[in-house]
Parts: structure tokens; sequence; C-alpha cells
């Protein structure tokens, strides 16, 4: 049996050398990067629109998403590019400022170094007939298609009659999510149910859009996803508003600046660069050492913790999902000739992704390979711009391209989605980017986010200083470097310049804290107001407080103060280690009723704790759940 879970991937784009293969098809097997959940919120008033990136690995057929919400949605579908530049544009960077020192002079030759300090947290119709009355007491409410997608969506009175129709449909539940059926059937909720159309190929799939109000804003869906996690599984959210956004019902760390190891994993930068450290650890390795310091931070604060990767300007993304006069269709729409046509799909740099693939396919349809010869059986020859003059002559009689058609689909599947993706930056002023990673026993609860205007911007790029320092009595001769953190400690490492290799640290000598914690700081975030460090002795009885807490009506449209990035608080992704006494009790929000640490009543205010099968979405929780694929 298969286990799959709603999670996320990245852009299916082929790697750089992909043009040389001459298509769109260089890589057969178009791996997923299973990064974990990506979901971008936007909000204004209490209205919310929510992409969800969706992944599944397995047959078409046996796809299937159910997700409880509390009234009929409206459907759209998105792009993973919108996912794609998101985290090309706020993934943490961690460069090393080397700098100048007037009293120990140092030159360095002019080395070429990789660019390896960037890596982020890892390491995005027609309706059918015959709504209403279904048996076993189940309504059918709509139907129809959006995207490569069908969807039900259904309500009943007896959550388990809905659990048995769901899977007598079809829509493959485990015997764990019937608690949460009756739950939400009890609390009147509808359910959405999606599979892929019966022509509809998994790479087909795009992220799916839902709008509709949210009195309680926005919240990450995990509850249900402990069915089939993996351990640590990395989870990002972007919220799109007026303010920063802050975390409700999980804490916010952190992390310490001195147990990363910059001097490997960091760019070098400054007018001393070519004198930075040369011996890189692979960019994989840097990934895991971040992934692993958030983790712990996490773990310090019960596994139910963010950080905080970016705060500030939406505008960054300006013109980077679609911008005016990107992907014309126009001249597509009088290219007879197939292979003309994929040329200039690539000359003019469309999207080399999975769902692009799927486009080819439908229209210049791959004939039966025992048919092809040799250089036109794969899909990477086949549609290799270079073969598929010779290879389209072994098409079926009486198949004739539609360059209209495809130009339609395109605009339809590809450009639209991109425009739509677009129009939320320029809607929403402010972008926070959230990040934890978490376990299957940490998703007791669903975490819910509000807003306060006045807290500063966090950058995504992040930087320590490395300054040469030379013996008593030299002033060309380094014998190492003095580095200093963000957040103004500082370390001597002792060490030596090597040509092109830059700075090296004398053996055994090492910029990182082993013993030290990873996080900085546990902090609470209110809608107002400065940040409430608690001490770590503290943590399960502030967590039972900040359970109790539930968005503030209006709060998303408020807007950012504009001194607000003067403030002095330490609410950045690096802080310095402080572990007070947290006094007084916590506000920042309208409380949303019991629920004791660890344990809160999930994403639907003020309803109370139900145990392990807990509320798994608030009104507007996007909660989306691959169910078991049964071999």
């Amino acid at each position: 049996m298969k286990t799959l879970v709603a999670a996320a991937l990245v852009s299916l784009t082929c790697v750089p050398a992909a043009q040389a293969c001459g298509g769109f098809f260089c890589n057969n097997s178009q791996p997923v990067d299973q990064v974990g959940e990506h979901i971008l919120f936007a909000v204004e008033g209490q209205h919310v629109t929510a992409h969800i990136q969706i992944q599944y690995q397995g047959p078409a057929e046996k796809f299937s998403w159910v997700l409880p919400l509390p009234a009929v949605p409206e459907f759209g579908v998105g792009s993973d590019e919108i996912f794609t530049r998101l985290r090309a544009l706020t993934d943490p960077r961690f460069e090393v400022n080397w700098v100048e020192n007037e009293d120990c002079k140092v030159t360095c030759d002019e080395c070429q170094f990789p660019e390896e300090g960037d890596f982020g947290g890892t390491g995005g119709d027609g309706g059918s007939d015959g709504a209403g009355d279904a048996p076993n007491g189940v309504d059918v409410l709509a139907e129809g298609n959006v995207g490569p997608f069908e969807y039900k969506v259904v309500s009943a009175t007896d959550g388990s009659e809905l659990f048995t129709w769901l899977n007598d449909n079809g829509y493959d539940q485990p015997e764990a999510a019937e608690g949460l059926v009756i739950h939400y059937t009890n609390l009147e909720y509808v359910f959405v149910a999606l599979k892929l159309q019966k022509d509809k190929e998994v790479g087909e799939m795009q992220p799916l859009v839902i709008d509709y109000d949210a009195p309680d804003l926005a919240c990450i869906p995990l509850k249900l996803t402990s069915i089939a996690a993996a351990e640590n599984m990395p989870v990002y959210s972007w919220v799109l508003a007026k303010a920063r956004a802050v975390p409700m019902n999980f804490f916010h760390v952190l992390l310490n600046p001195k147990k990363l190891d910059w001097l490997k994993c960091g760019q070098p930068t400054g007018p001393l660069q070519a004198c930075g450290y040369g011996a890189y650890q692979p960019w994989q390795d840097c990934a895991e050492a971040y992934l692993k310091l958030v983790t712990e931070a996490a773990d310090q604060a019960n596994g139910h913790a963010f950080v905080t990767e970016y705060a500030g300007d939406a505008a960054i993304m300006k013109d980077q999902v679609y911008k005016e006069g990107d992907y014309n269709t126009e001249p597509f729409k009088t290219i007879t000739k197939p292979w003309e046509f994929l040329e200039k799909l690539l000359f003019d740099g469309w999207p080399r992704s999975s769902l692009m693939q799927q486009v080819i396919k439908t229209h210049i349809p791959k004939p039966d390979e025992s048919t092809l010869p040799g250089n036109c059986k794969s899909d990477r020859d086949f549609y290799n711009t270079f073969n598929l003059q010779e290879c389209i002559k072994h098409m079926p009689e009486g198949w004739v391209f539609d360059p209209v058609a495809f130009a339609a689909d395109l605009d339809e599947r590809i450009v639209q989605p991109l425009k739509d993706a677009q129009a939320l930056f320029a809607d929403h002023p402010y972008m926070t980017r959230f990040f934890t990673t978490i376990s299957p026993d940490e998703m007791t609860k669903d975490p819910v986010f509000s807003f306060n205007p006045g807290l500063p911007g966090v950058p995504n790029v992040h930087a320590v200083t490395a300054t040469p320092k030379c013996p008593p009595g030299e002033t060309t001769v380094s014998d190492g470097i003095t580095l200093t953190w963000p957040n103004g400690e500082s370390i001597d490492v002792a060490g030596t310049y090597q040509d092109c290799s830059g700075f090296i640290p004398e053996e055994g000598a090492t910029t990182v804290d082993e013993d030290g914690p990873s996080g900085a700081q546990i902090q609470i975030l209110g809608e107002e107001g400065a940040p409430l460090t608690v001490a770590s002795g503290d943590v399960d009885k502030k967590e039972a407080e900040i359970d109790a807490r539930a968005p503030t009506p209006g709060a998303a449209d408020v807007p950012a103060e504009e001194d607000a990035d003067s403030a002095d608080l330490d609410v950045g992704l690096f802080g310095p280690i402080v572990d007070k006494t947290s006094p007084g009790k916590v506000g920042g929000g309208k409380s949303a009723g019991g629920g004791g640490g660890g344990g809160s009543s999930g994403c639907v205010a003020g309803t109370g704790g139900t145990g392990a099968l807990g509320v798994l979405l608030l009104l507007l929780c996007i909660a989306g759940v691959l169910r078991t694929s049964r071999e």
C-alpha cells in the first residue's frame, strides 16, 4: 500500500542543460522534489484566496483529495511557477562580508567562487450532470470540472454515511479519517472531493485555487496530514495582506546564528570577497544543516513554532510570475508545422513543466512506440525539435495538427493562471513567509495566522562580517579573522590565506557552537505590541494560553505602520540567546475557547478540544489530503 499526503512540489522544470537536448522532454523521469507543503494565502477583509500545490505519485485513476469547508467555495487553478518564483526570491540567503582592516592589510587574488549561499529551507469547464441528492442521505451540492480535476461538493447529516459514500465513490479514506469526517459533518461543513478527469494524467495537475469568506483568516492544514506524513516534514507558507502576518497558536522562534557554519555555507561578498573560504560544503549539505537548525529550534517549542524567513514589500514579486507581453499565443495560431511550433515555444522561453509536457502530448500525441523507429521511441527523442520533423511522418493516417486549438489550450492552462497569480501581488502590498518542519506526532493542531502592523520587516539575506586580524607588530600578515554575527557577537578564528583557496581555518578551528541551543529565543507574537519572550520552562503553560487565541475580525485590513521598520525588536530570523521568565497572560487576539498545551481546538476557533481527532481546519483552513492509494 502506498501512502501519500497533501504536500507540495516545486516546478518540474528541466535541468539547465535542457536546451541542449532540444525539447521539453529532457528528463523523462521528471523527478519530484518532495520538499513539503507549499500554500499561498491572500487575505483581504474576511475573504481569502488560497493557492495549494498538490503532490501525488501514482496511477491517475487512484488520485483523490478530500477537504472539509464551511460553505461551497469557488474554484480555480493556479500555476506551479508562482511557487518556483516565490522560493527563488524569498529563500533565505547567507553571506560572509569580507571587509578590509586598516590595521591589518590583506590582499587576495581575484579568484572565482561558486554562489552557494542561497539554499533556503530545503536543502510548487463544463460541469457534469446529476447534482442533487445521492444515496445514503448524502447531498451533492455542486459538481463540475476545474482544470484537470473533476469535483463534487457534498454534505450529509450523518458523518458515518458520508464516510462510507466517499469510499464507495472512489475517494479512499483511511479508517483514521472517519472521526474527522463525523466531526465536520456535525459542524455542518461541506466536503470537496476531487479526482482527475478520466482523460487527464498526473503530470497535468495544477495548484488548486479556492476562494471563500473566512472570519478566522488563514490556517495551514496539518492534523489530517499526520495520517501519512514523513518525519520533520518541511512546511512553507506565504501570507499576503496589508501588514505582517503572525502565528496565533504556534510559537515564533529566532535561530542561534552560531549554529550555522557560515564559512562553509555563506557566499563571499564585500571588498575582500576573493579572500573568502573556498572549501564549500556541497549545497545539499548546507541545506540539510539549515533544515536541522530549524527543526531543533522548533523542537524547543514543543514542535509548534515557525521562523519568519521574509516579511516585507510584496512588490519584490512584481513581474516575476507574469508581465504584460509574456507568452503571447497569437503568433502560434498560424504555425502549421508542429516542430516549428515547439521551436518557438522554446525560443520564447515558455515554462518547461510537467503540465507543458501534457499539453504538448495532447496536441501532438506520440504514436505507439512499436510503430516508431529507434530515434523516435522515447518522449525525449520524439519531441526533440531536431527529430520531430522526421518522427511526425509516422503519425496515424488522418491526424491533423491544429495550431489554433494548441494556442487556445496554452492560453487557458498556462497563461491565464500565471496572470491571475501575478495579480495577487499587485492587490496585496505586504508578504510574510513562514517556515517550519514538523513530524506526525507534533501535528496535533493547525497553525492559525493573524496580523501585527507594528512589527518590522525581515530580510531574506543574512550576513556575517569577516575581518582580517594580524599578530602583534604585523600589519600585512594575517593569522586569522574576526567573524561578527548578525546579533553583534564575534569570534576570532585562527587560520591563513592560501591563494585561490582563500581563508583556510586552522585545523580544529570552527565557528559553530556545537553545544549551544539551536533556538536563540522562543517568542509569542500578537496582533499588537512587541514579541513576548518565553522561558524554556514556561513553554507548556504559554502554549495553553496561545491555543485559546483566534484572529480578530478585520485584522487583515490594518496597513503596516510606516515607522515599523525602525523598531528595535528581535523578530527576524536570528537573535541573541535569551531565556527569561515570560510574565502575564498572552494577548493579541480574541479568545478561541479551551485547549491545553499542544492540544488546541485546531483551526475552528472556540470549539474546544476534540482529542486526537481534534478539529483540523479553521474556517479558512485549506485541508488537502491525498488518500491512500491501494495497490
